[in-house]
């Protein structure tokens, strides 16, 4: 595939990725303000039944039509009647369950807008299949367009409501709204209705990738859940509001830079699964570049937590700093697992990635375990994810070292610049909060002080990632 247009298409994602989460954070502070922590709480817990349901949705056959080589109409057809099928099946169990999950959260305010937000999967079921095509089409400049207008009139009816005292609603309106926005921008651009017949051959094939990705998906979204689920029925719904407030943050910048690079890279790696050399060029140069990019944003958001949240949220929120320096830290590894979990899909390995995810989520809940039956706190909840989190790096390396001989040490390799220079560079700026500053000054001496140090620090080890961009920037320029 032609270099330009895998650049512009990293540069329309990461732009619609910025400008999207800036726009969500913003809206996300404004509502945070207007609302009390139990209230975000109570949301936290609609989103985890819900996106349990967009698991079925988005990570099975769907993400086959991506990593196909070749995909036809018959093809789009067939998985929005497996899709549709699928929601049908959903909406019924959260429909007949949501008194269930209100008592058991001693929340039975919660029913109507659970009830109300499973609708927004039949506009997610079939925005996901025009997402699969642009996807495939690589047409990233119109999906920035449609998640831009999502996200702005979204938020606008969602802070609209939270002034009227809305409550709860608010919250609901403003997620359902982005659902719904963006599947209707999505069609507006591509104009694609489902036409002709369900087919058997192309369910059979489409399935056998897509039913393992989806068992996959499963298991990691449940892992993901318990958490929340723990704190929320363990603790209070307000201690689940200071959780997902600090993962909200830390994710907001983690998740969705790997997301713009795995969006772009997914059916470029598909393309080069049969040129091994070229795929393992590009694997590693994602990871040196996701590495470089997130590791430095995810241990400085740490290091300036305190004032951060005491500028945007106001004291109410200070017990949620805890939370957002350890989940940061812990989301600081996405580029390097994630790399690894993109080349096993790209591979069409969805047999090994399925049974890694097992041996995963099993460490993973171990460790959990043992922090809920030891220590009973939330916060020893949030540090057990943050181990967790660095021992998945280890783990999701092991394939790729079977497959391209690519193992943990050699991808280390690839990044400990990266790591090195970000680790002291969160040091240098954890120690100007030490001066007292108020919270607005500090931040931002802090902010410019830490890209100087980073800067300075990858010039002195003339790291590789550095070099590349600076290089990029400078042909770009020339040309």
């Amino acid at each position: 595939m032609e270099k330009g247009k895998i650049i512009r298409s990293l540069a329309y994602k990461f732009t619609e990725r910025f400008a999207v989460k800036l726009i969500g954070l913003v809206i996300g502070i404004v509502l945070a303000r207007l609302l009390t922590p139990e209230i975000l709480g109570q949301v936290a817990i609609l989103e985890i039944f819900v996106n349990l349901s967009f698991v079925l949705i988005d990570d099975g056959v769907n993400s086959a039509l991506v990593q196909s080589k070749t995909a036809d109409e018959r093809d789009y057809v067939t998985v929005f009647f497996i899709t549709a099928g699928i929601v049908a099946f959903a909406i019924c169990l959260l429909e007949l369950f949501a008194p269930a999950i209100a008592a058991y959260y001693k929340s039975p305010e919660l029913v109507q807008p659970l009830r109300f937000y499973a609708f927004s999967l039949i506009f997610s079921s079939f925005n996901s299949i025009q997402v699969a095509r642009m996807q495939r089409e690589m047409r990233f400049r119109e999906m920035m367009y449609c998640n831009l207008a999502a996200t702005v009139l979204a938020g606008a009816l969602g802070v609209a409501l939270a002034y009227q005292g809305a409550g709860l609603w608010a919250l609901v309106a403003y997620h359902y709204g982005q659902i719904v926005v963006a599947c209707v921008a999505t069609f507006l651009v591509l104009r694609w209705i489902p036409r002709g017949r369900f087919s058997a051959e192309s369910a059979k094939r489409l399935g056998g990738f897509g039913l393992k990705m989806l068992a996959a998906s499963l298991v990691t979204n449940l892992y993901n859940s318990l958490r929340p689920l723990i704190i929320g029925r363990r603790f209070s719904t307000e201690d689940l509001g200071y959780y997902d407030r600090g993962q909200k943050f830390a994710t907001t910048v983690s998740m969705n830079l790997d997301t713009a690079i795995r969006s772009v890279m997914f059916p470029v790696l598909s393309r080069s699964q049969d040129e091994r050399a070229q795929f393992l060029a590009i694997l590693r140069r994602m990871k040196q570049l996701g590495s470089f990019v997130i590791f430095p944003v995810m241990f400085g958001i740490a290091a300036v937590a305190e004032p951060l949240i005491l500028l945007l949220l106001k004291e109410q929120w200070l017990p949620a700093v805890p939370y957002l320096v350890l989940l940061s830290i812990a989301e600081a590894q996405v580029p390097l697992t994630s790399a690894n979990l993109v080349a096993l899909k790209s591979l069409g390995r969805s047999d090994i990635y399925a049974k890694q995810e097992l041996l995963r989520r099993a460490l993973m809940l171990i460790v959990l375990v043992i922090s809920v039956v030891a220590f009973d706190s939330a916060l020893a909840i949030a540090v057990s994810f943050l181990i967790s989190a660095w021992i998945d790096v280890w783990v999701t390396s092991l394939p790729i070292k079977q497959l391209l001989n690519y193992g943990f040490l050699a991808q280390l390799r690839d990044v400990w610049k990266s790591l090195l220079t970000a680790i002291c560079m969160a040091a240098a700026v954890w120690a100007l909060g030490l001066l007292g500053l108020p919270a607005l000054p500090l931040l931002a001496v802090q902010i410019v002080f830490g890209g100087a140090v980073y800067l300075l620090l990858n010039l002195a080890l003339k790291n590789e990632s550095l070099l590349y961009l600076l290089t990029a920037v400078k042909n770009r320029r020339a040309a």
